[in-house]
């Protein structure tokens, strides 16, 4: 059996690849024609965050 690394990130890098992966999912929703509101994306933003820190 092989060994397994761990990566580890550095709190900028993890901000720099949740940010991309944001931008991503909203253009790949603007390509699909779904649209969202503001409230519901702030929403679904603030509970992912809250998620996180748990």
């Amino acid at each position: 059996m092989g060994a397994t690394e761990r990566v580890l990130y550095t709190p900028e890098e993890i901000a720099k690849m949740e940010i991309r992966n944001s931008v991503n999912a909203g253009l790949k929703d603007v390509q699909n024609n779904d649209r969202y509101g503001f409230n519901e994306v702030f929403d679904e933003l603030e509970n992912r965050y809250q998620r996180s820190e748990r």
